[in-house]
């Protein structure tokens, strides 16, 4: 089965500096994720361009948002230095500072700062109230997808697991570029326990087209809560392309245990 195309925003700590990019997993090992902009760039310079980095920074951008304003063009620019990438691991070896051990990372969420945050039903959140992979949750968890959009009516970019958290959200580390195979589910764990949702519970809703870098929240099935979920737990939302892993606050208002 091939795998799927996925992105995400992550940081890491470069000597004395953090250095902020996007990155995919590299699929021959999966362990390790690509920063692509820095692959692009090497790519660039070994084929004797000038000005490889400024060149890099127009074609591979290092951010996320920068790529859906760019458009579908862009995208398809990232899988071929992706596939870069995979002929330059089966000629050698791709260094460490091109494709990361995914243990030295931290992923942020997939779009750390959207141009909008907003429901489906057009009422917005504030897009800067925004948790990634690691953070805590100020309200009972009802897991749901959030569509991302292109650039020029292109439409959707991709998916993306999501909480509404508040007057923000929890957006997951990963955008996925094709929507989960029929039958997938979205499970929320906690302890022992979970609850399920089909992905097809999504299918066939009548949603605006989000704009490029738009993030529009799905509306969320309601859950019960799970029993050993009470404030202050460790909780995880688990896809077949993603796995979540947060927290509930201390101060989480009608919490009552089924």
């Amino acid at each position: 089965m091939t795998q799927m195309f996925k992105l995400g925003t992550a940081s890491w700590i470069e000597g004395a500096t953090e250095r902020r990019a996007m990155v995919t997993p590299l699929p021959s090992d999966p362990s390790r994720l690509v920063d692509l902009h820095r692959v692009e760039q090497v790519r660039l310079a070994k084929l004797g361009e000038g000005r490889a980095e400024a060149l890099a920074d127009a074609l591979v951008p290092p951010s996320l948002r920068q790529v859906l304003e760019a458009g579908p063009r862009a995208l398809q620019r990232l899988r071929q230095t992706l596939a870069y990438a995979e002929k330059w691991i089966r000629l050698g070896e791709l260094p460490d500072f091109l494709a990361l051990p995914s243990t030295l990372v931290r992923m942020l969420p997939c779009l750390p700062r959207p141009v909008v945050l907003r429901r489906g039903d057009g009422t917005h959140l504030d897009r800067l109230a925004i948790q990634g992979p690691g953070g805590i949750l100020g309200t009972l968890p009802q897991p749901t997808l959030a569509m991302v959009g292109l650039h020029r009516g292109a439409g959707v970019a991709g998916w993306c697991l999501a909480l509404e958290n508040v007057t923000g959200a929890v957006l997951g580390g990963w955008l996925v570029l094709s929507y989960p195979q029929e039958g997938s589910m979205i499970e929320l764990r906690c302890g022992s326990h979970h609850r399920r949702i089909p992905l097809d519970t999504w299918n066939g809703l009548d949603m605006p087209e989000p704009r490029a870098a738009e993030v529009v929240i799905l509306p969320a099935p309601k859950l019960r809560p799970l029993p050993e979920l009470v404030s202050g737990s460790d909780f995880s939302i688990v896809a077949p392309f993603d796995s979540l892993f947060l927290r509930l606050g201390p101060d989480i208002p009608h919490l009552t245990v089924q």
